[in-house]
């Protein structure tokens, strides 16, 4: 019996699950990374299979917080109802959610009993702020904080926050304001001019918008105009020169090259704005470019 078995059985001794447990098989896996249990629901008892890193670091703790997901699906507290639960393939969003959720609930025990674990509340911060790329850093700090809190859950709570996080107390009604961290998301899904235009919700920004690729079209001869992830860029000989990047607010990023300091300057554009001045200083910023290239 190698120390892995040896604390498979300390830990189900532990946690008074040992009778109800009939078989279990412990794999090897390449990182902790990859760590997980695999529960099979016979008529009397249950079927496990772990799957360890074959590491010392933390083994004890590491093989306690997998004990932990079978210690819910035997605790008739919990309510275990797989069927219940968000379909991988159908709702990955969802299903991710649910599974960083359930692993907050068992890592957040493993702290108050003191028990040195991979997973620390860092750590798993981070996992779960990367999970919710569509909130704010900071809201989505605080949904940790309310989950990590919590001192017990049961299965369908887990399933319904999955689907609704603004069912959690202790946090605030969830918005969605503009920040930087959410914007880079929706940038990254963009793919065409047309879909960041749509992101400028004022039509007399769009109206602007929508005059500035015009202008430079027309009067920039050999402009290349595309779409980025993260706005639409003009380029004259593959260098870029003029960017125009929607916000979620009252205006938009405009980037424009100074050629002759080889530096990039932006400010935002507002319904204020004197386009005349804007299309102005893009003639001349565009015809110095030109003439360094043709004379340089």
């Amino acid at each position: 019996m190698d120390d892995k078995e040896i604390i498979a059985q300390e830990v189900m001794r532990a946690l008074g699950i040992s009778p109800l447990i009939k078989n279990i098989v412990i794999e090897r896996c390449a990182s902790p990374w990859n760590e997980k249990t695999l529960i099979k629901t016979k008529k009397d008892h249950l079927a496990v299979k772990l799957f360890v890193w074959d590491d010392p670091t933390f083994l004890y703790g590491r093989m306690h917080r997998l004990f932990l997901y079978v210690f819910d699906v035997l605790n008739p507290a919990f309510y275990y109802r797989p069927r219940m639960s968000p379909d991988e393939e159908k709702e990955p969003q969802r299903r991710n959610r649910f599974s960083q959720i359930w692993s907050i609930y068992v890592d957040s025990r493993m702290e108050r009993q003191g028990i040195d674990n991979f997973y620390d509340k860092r750590l798993r911060e981070n996992l779960f702020i990367d999970t919710e790329k569509e909130l704010p850093w900071e809201s989505a700090r605080a949904v940790f904080r309310a989950l990590w809190r919590k001192d017990l859950y049961t299965y369908p709570e887990i399933i319904d926050y999955s689907y609704d996080l603004s069912t959690l107390r202790g946090i605030e009604t969830l918005t969605k304001p503009a920040a930087p961290e959410t914007d880079l998301v929706n940038f990254l899904q963009e793919s065409s001019v047309k879909k960041h235009m749509d992101r400028i919700s004022s039509p007399a920004l769009k109206e602007m918008a929508h005059d500035i690729l015009n202008f430079a079209a027309y009067h920039c001869k050999d402009t290349f105009i595309e779409a980025r992830y993260y706005g639409i860029s003009m380029a004259y000989h593959r260098r870029t020169f003029l960017e125009i990047i929607p916000t979620s607010n009252k205006g938009f990023f405009l980037t424009m090259l100074d050629s002759q300091l080889n530096v990039y300057e932006t400010e935002t554009v507002t319904e204020g704005s004197d386009m005349h001045c804007i299309q102005k200083m893009i003639k001349e910023r565009y015809d110095r470019m030109a003439f360094q290239s043709h004379h340089g």
